[in-house]
């Protein structure tokens, strides 16, 4: 760690404060993150804050199960019309401006066009099979979904960093950055609480909070947020690169998992932070892309 702060401590003038939970799964059993003690210090300059997984993401650690403001907010942007510009199973949203939860600061975010599902386990066996994908360890986890019967349309989990960035690559796209991933959550301006509102959860995702499970859920069970993405938050984290790549090997988690049990855990401010070697059996993928 205290090569962390000390490289986080020699970056350039233009940082601010983040808040970023530090989690380990590092073998095939681990629960759900925990919260880390430590706070995180980088920043983003403005022109990178939608760059693509080119610019890995490293964060530190600190709180992670921070609830999202519930400050009013001014009027939502036209929702997407579904696909839009973007290619079939995207869909395109809005640019805008906000204050993002990891870099704490106000943030410009280009349009952008986001996977509709995470990906699953079919769709990476398919990329297995053009030899663009690999499959090293992908079935350590427990639990793990690949070349087992009947987790097909479950999300692609057990993949590390890497893994999960070829994965887009071999779509043509790339992993979606983390203020992608928030302005989309929380439904750009309006700034929700999480992706359908500021409702508790209860039914509107895939997790533990209401009875114990044991596995995620099928890709597209639950569509959350007015853009009619599903599974934003709940059934499992979802790499995410930012702009602090370059610092250090871990990278931000976001959307919580289906072994959650707190409101906050599932809350569009929660974030996890993931050594990028780390394979869980509640992390995996969801692409991004800029409009056509």
């Amino acid at each position: 760690m205290s090569n962390t702060r000390t490289k986080v401590a020699a970056l350039s003038s233009g940082v601010v404060a983040l808040s970023l939970g530090l989690f380990g799964c590092a073998s095939a059993s681990d629960g759900p993150p925990s919260a880390g003690a430590e706070p995180p210090t980088t920043a983003p300059p403005i022109a990178d804050a939608t760059a693509g997984s080119s610019t890995p993401a490293a964060p530190a650690s600190a709180s992670a199960t921070a609830v999202a403001s519930s400050a009013a907010a001014p009027a939502a942007p036209t929702p997407p019309s579904a696909q839009g510009k973007c290619p079939t199973g995207m869909a395109e949203l809005s640019g805008g401006k906000f204050k993002s939860t990891y870099y704490r600061a106000e943030l410009a975010v280009e349009p952008f066009c986001l996977d509709v599902n995470l990906a699953t386990t079919d769709e990476y066996t398919a990329c297995i099979a053009t030899g663009k994908c690999d499959k090293g360890a992908i079935h350590a986890c427990d639990p793990s979904t690949y070349n087992i019967e009947g987790r097909g349309n479950l999300p692609m989990i057990c993949v590390d960093f890497g893994q999960a960035e070829r994965y887009c690559k071999a779509q043509g796209k790339r992993i979606v950055s983390d203020l992608e991933w928030e302005w989309a959550a929380r439904g750009g301006e309006e700034a929700r609480a999480y992706p359908w509102g500021a409702d508790a959860p209860a039914e509107q995702l895939c997790w533990s909070g209401k009875e114990k499970r044991t596995l995620p859920c099928p890709v597209g069970t639950y569509a959350q947020g007015a853009a009619g993405i599903f599974d934003l938050v709940g059934n499992i984290y979802q790499w995410t690169t930012t702009t602090n790549d370059s610092i250090g090997s871990f990278r931000v988690g976001r959307g919580g998992s289906w072994k959650d049990t707190k409101p906050e855990q599932v809350a569009v401010s929660n974030k996890g932070g993931f050594k990028n070697t780390y394979r869980c059996g509640f992390l995996g993928i969801r692409c991004s892309a800029p409009v056509p």
